[in-house]
């Protein structure tokens, strides 16, 4: 078995498609103002949003893992982040580009009014995640707040790594206070605020890659999230804890139909509010009956599917391959 293959962790491909699709379908039936009435419908699809507390919990985990099995170095720090630019970066771009070209149609054809600032500022602070410390811009498609917030997490891993793998106990003590302690200032827009929600992925890698003591796993998980449920809506804590059951006790586990999602679950992370959202959102004041409803939410969901597949293979694959190319073990 290859150290590749033996590294892999197929049931988180499972999971990201989940995560995905809960926040894509989040948007699709609790966002389009007006469009679903039912109240019961929209708490029912309301807790789709906290599939991005999914994505933060796989990230904490699997973004060490790789440092870790790739042999991550402190002297790798600035090819560590030029990887994950070439991971994201590509489709990324290509999704704002792609939010500039709707906004612009939907005023020019369809005559609505977005009310959207198109400067140059505004496009160029998209580039480097910006868009949060700047409070009179918004960001251009609704998803990107939690890439800044990834974003973020990269430059603390980063420089976080090798003292976590390499310090002793009371070090690891000072960090756990330390992300609770955090958590308090800021906002949700950036990463302090959510880093409990990370330390439960960072925590499952330490207990993987054998770095630290079971009970010291299980002790410092319990706490960390029961202060997740002091902080965050308990709805959330479904999608907090799934992971990390997943991850220790189903890891080799392929979900028909998900696993191969999960390829692709950035791309419709990305584009699912561009291209299934304005679908929906330009019909939805001509479709009144419940059943034509429901199907112009699953076409949407469809065109999404498609849509986010060829963004994959045009784009989100080749750069997912060129990042892989790059090793740590050159410098």
């Amino acid at each position: 078995m290859s150290a590749e293959h033996k590294n892999n962790i197929p049931v988180l491909d499972s999971l990201r498609a989940f995560a995905a699709l809960s926040v894509c379908l989040f948007h699709y039936v609790c966002t389009t103002t007006g469009f679903i009435q039912g109240e019961g419908v929209k708490d029912l699809f309301s807790i789709g949003i906290y599939g991005v507390q999914l994505f933060f919990v796989i990230s904490g985990f699997v973004i060490p893992w790789a440092m870790y099995n790739a042999g991550f170095r402190f002297s790798n720090f600035f090819r560590f982040l030029f990887k994950r630019l070439l991971r994201l970066e590509p489709p990324y771009i290509v999704s704002v580009l792609l939010a500039l070209f709707i906004l612009y149609a939907k005023e020019k054809f369809f005559g609505m009014q977005t009310g959207g600032d198109l400067s140059y500022q505004r496009i160029l602070l998209h580039l480097g995640y910006l868009i949060p410390f700047f409070e009179q811009y918004e960001w251009l498609n609704t998803v990107y707040w939690t890439l800044a917030v990834e974003f973020q997490y990269y430059l603390l891993i980063a420089l976080l790594f090798i003292p976590l793998i390499r310090m002793g106990l009371m070090f690891r003590v000072f960090v756990y206070a330390g992300i609770i302690a955090a958590s308090f200032i800021g906002g949700k827009p950036f990463l302090p605020y959510w880093l409990p929600v990370f330390m439960l992925g960072i925590l499952l890698f330490l207990f993987k890659s054998k770095r630290i003591a079971d009970k010291e796993y299980y002790i410092v998980s319990v706490l960390m999230f029961g202060f997740c449920a002091y902080k965050y809506e308990l709805a959330s804590l479904v999608y907090i804890i799934i992971p990390v059951i997943a991850v220790l006790y189903f890891s080799q586990y392929k979900i028909k139909g998900l696993h191969f999602l999960g390829k692709t679950s950035y791309s419709i992370y990305l584009i699912h509010p561009l291209i299934g959202g304005t679908f929906i959102n330009i019909l939805s004041h001509s479709v009144h009956h419940p059943l034509m409803k429901a199907a112009l939410i699953l076409a949407g969901v469809i065109i999404t599917l498609v849509s986010a597949y060829i963004m994959y293979l045009l784009v989100e694959k080749p750069s997912k391959k060129l990042s892989a190319s790059i090793s740590y073990k050159l410098s």
